[in-house]
């Protein structure tokens, strides 16, 4: 992990106390914050950082036809409607 990743992640890692601050003691919410920031933070360790903001830079974009087509061969219907 390069000093760039580590301050990154030091950054983020502070952004997600301050949310987990503002939860409640007993909040499952609270626990989800924790974990995020213990993965995010392995992410980082395994070299994963570039990976992670192309996903977060790209998350909720329309999928292109080829991406359409790999979820369809995994029998995964693009079309479906979100869980909610």
């Amino acid at each position: 992990m390069t000093n760039e990743d580590e301050a990154e992640l030091h950054r983020l890692c502070d952004l997600l106390r301050q949310v987990e601050k503002n939860l409640d003691a007993g909040s499952p919410k609270r626990e989800a914050v924790k974990k995020a920031a213990l993965g995010l933070s392995l992410a980082f360790i395994h070299g994963f950082r570039d990976r992670i903001d192309d996903l977060a830079t790209n998350l909720g974009r329309e999928l292109n036809e080829a991406e359409k087509e790999h979820l369809r061969s995994l029998a995964i219907d693009p079309e479906a409607p979100l869980p909610r």
